[in-house]
């Protein structure tokens, strides 16, 4: 046998959630800077979230004979899904969750046959990179995420799609929002601060152009604009979640876009007993992650089975 598998079983069953969001730029006001938008709510409209989960099934190394050396590892599970919804309509679950998908891999940091673990129930994927495995996770994940949201703006086409997370090159010709709920920093210069500090539940701050650095060739392509809504009641920037589109919508759909995301989510924040993490954790998105854990099966079955594969191996 040229690998070898060993499960670390001092390990935690979880790894650290990191996310980097591409470096931006602050590139200015779009609208009156002085000033906030009220949000609207249409009389009858659909939404849509996009969200996923991971899960680590296992942390292990992998034993390469042949080259006498180990890689890191971890067998895990992926999750997406949407929730579709008809505020002031009677909205099934069984009808509202769509385009659950659920992907397993085993992810091996290093140069491995793949074809020799073919009789696992996992995918295997090689990270020939210097990167993080957790990170891998993250992107293989979000290109579960991207799928969905593409499927449910081919099928459905709501009104407002909601995407978790920041845009990415990969949500190109989907119309959708990056829900970013975790603000890691501002989008506004210190003079305008004011306007969140100040704004109120329902609003929204003007939008802001921001235009990516990773790669120079690349920023008039990955142009974006960005805005904050307040969600509930309340100091701090706890209240508040970032929203972005890409550069390349028509302004008056921006706009559209900008002040139906601040009429609109603050009717799905959740309160402190329902989600540790409210108000930014929205009501169907603690929904959908909870019925996407369910599709995933029972966490200590799936780790049993890979200790009865290797550790009796």
């Amino acid at each position: 046998m040229r690998y070898r598998v060993s499960l670390k079983l001092w390990e935690t069953n979880e790894m650290e959630n990191l996310e980097y969001e591409e470096s931006e730029q602050f590139a200015g006001f779009e609208e009156d800077p002085t000033d906030a938008y009220k949000g609207y709510v249409p009389e009858e409209f659909t939404i849509a979230f996009v969200d996923g989960i991971r899960r680590i099934d296992h942390s292990a190394y992998v034993w390469d004979e042949s080259k006498n050396s180990s890689y890191e590892a971890v067998f895990a599970t992926l999750s997406a899904g949407a929730i579709i919804l008809k505020p002031k309509s009677i909205n099934l679950i069984e009808q509202s969750f769509r385009m659950q998908r659920v992907r397993r891999v085993f992810l091996v940091k290093g140069d491995v046959e793949e074809n020799a673990f073919s009789g696992l129930n996992y995918e295997v994927k090689k990270l020939l990179e210097d990167k993080e495995l957790s990170l891998e996770l993250l992107r293989l994940l979000r290109r579960e995420e991207v799928d969905a949201a593409r499927e449910v703006w081919k099928k459905v086409k709501p009104q407002l799609l909601v995407c978790d997370g920041t845009l990415t090159s990969e949500h190109r010709g989907i119309t959708c929002v990056g829900f970013v709920k975790t603000i890691k920093r501002l989008f506004i210069s210190r003079e305008y601060a004011h306007l969140l500090q100040n704004l109120k539940k329902g609003y929204r701050t003007p939008l802001i152009r921001v235009h990516s650095q990773r790669k120079i060739e690349e920023q008039a392509k990955l142009d974006k604009y960005t805005w904050y809504v307040k969600l509930a009641e309340g100091e701090g920037i706890g209240t508040l979640v970032r929203l972005e589109v890409f550069g390349n919508l028509p302004k008056e759909k921006v706009k559209e876009l900008a002040d139906l995301t601040a009429g609109v989510l603050p009717m799905f924040a959740s309160a402190p007993f329902q989600d540790p993490r409210s108000p930014q954790n929205l009501l169907p998105i603690k929904v959908l992650e909870n019925t996407l854990r369910k599709h995933l099966g029972a966490p200590d079955i799936a780790r049993k089975r890979l200790q009865e594969i290797f550790l009796n191996a």
